[in-house]
């Protein structure tokens, strides 16, 4: 360590910015220094422009955002251009110094320029990050559940852990020329793989939860179904998803379990889809059928969570005539789910009891033939 800091202190970056320093503090010339300053402030107003210009612009794309929207990518994309625009005349600004000798000038150009670009597309790369992930937030906003937040702030990180590497690498190549990124590499790779062969599981969830938020599937709040599961989603991790079952119990379950299952979600808005069905005797005459959906319709719309309700005639099943109704209702746990079904057939069956229909129950007729 004390051997490299050494060798920074005497790296060709440092010995010609110094070189420089002190040429422009004791050698250069009047007119050179004036043509120096010029540029200098030309390039400070130039860079104002180009800030405003840019939150001008963004402000004019993303005229739909939110304003935090607006502002973070407006802060993410004006320190980039407006670096950009200051290193322009800030090499101009050297250019011109015309009485500088031909071997400093040399150096500046060949040692000094190149880590000044580095750490200037290290800025640069940073801030286009932030952008990126900022669009990504904008892409899914109105819709936007945990998931997504975790997910951009993890590229996010991931992005600017590379762009630090690569600069890092970069620096420490023009500070020590005899550097050998070879062994690096290496023992990142070994390391990569080692991690990645002890993580298999985790990276598999990982990547069924980027195919969950990719594809849509179903948000945090609704009430989805597959399998033998059926609930709603409480929690949307990168691991895994908890959901909280209609019979009441909560349940953990593996992101890369659900990517491959058919999965039906039943949640519109802030309302979920229900379907309820009910068997009346094959004794009741199509008046009283009709009688009876209009009963069970009734029933459903005058609970104060539902709606929207549309009932038909289902099927003819064994031993009843099937009457059903496909109502959205807005309940988010399962114990209203419960109770709205509750209110619901208590509330079907007064109507009924009323209109003397009778529902149907299991029976079997056996038909004896005489030999």
């Amino acid at each position: 360590m004390n051997n490299f800091f050494l060798i920074a202190l005497d790296s060709p970056a440092l010995s010609t910015s110094r070189d420089t320093i002190d040429y422009l503090i004791n050698h250069a010339a009047s007119p050179d220094m004036t043509r120096f300053y010029i540029y200098i402030a030309v390039g400070l107003l130039a860079t104002l422009l180009v800030e405003r210009l840019a939150g001008h612009g963004v402000r004019r794309i993303l005229r739909n955002s939110s304003p935090d929207v607006v502002q973070r990518v407006t802060r993410a994309l004006q320190m980039p251009l407006g670096l950009l625009t200051f290193s322009y005349f800030f090499i101009m600004a050297f250019d011109a110094i015309q009485s500088m000798p031909h071997e400093l000038w040399m150096h500046v150009h060949s040692d000094l320029y190149p880590v000044l670009n580095g750490l200037l597309i290290l800025v640069c790369s940073f801030r286009l990050v932030d952008i990126i992930a900022q669009v990504l937030r904008k892409r899914w906003q109105g819709e936007a559940t945990n998931l997504d937040e975790r997910w951009a702030d993890l590229i996010g990180l991931t992005g600017k852990s590379i762009v630090t590497f690569g600069a890092g690498i970069f620096i420490i190549q023009k500070i020590d020329p005899t550097f050998n990124i070879v062994p690096l590499l290496t023992g990142v790779s070994f390391v990569g793989a080692a991690i990645a062969l002890a993580s298999q599981n985790t990276i598999a969830n990982a990547i069924g939860s980027m195919e969950i938020m990719v594809d849509r599937l179903f948000k945090e709040g609704d009430r989805i179904s597959f399998g033998e599961y059926d609930g709603f989603v409480i929690r949307m991790g990168l691991r895994s998803i908890t959901l909280a079952a209609l019979t009441g119990e909560k349940i953990n379950l593996p992101n890369k379990d659900l990517v491959d299952k058919q999965i039906r979600n039943y949640t519109r808005g802030k309302f979920n889809r229900t379907t309820f069905t009910v068997g009346v005797l094959y004794d009741n005459s199509r008046a009283h059928l009709e009688r009876a959906l209009a009963l069970m319709e009734s029933a459903i719309r005058a609970n104060s969570r539902v709606d929207h309700c549309e009932t038909n005639l289902h099927r003819f099943a064994d031993s009843s005539v099937e009457l059903q109704a496909i109502f959205w209702a807005d309940y988010k746990t399962s114990p209203e789910y419960n109770r709205l079904l509750s209110d619901i057939q208590l509330a079907l069956k007064e109507a009924f009891d009323k209109a003397g229909i009778a529902f149907a129950f299991p029976t079997q007729t056996v038909h004896l033939k005489r030999e």
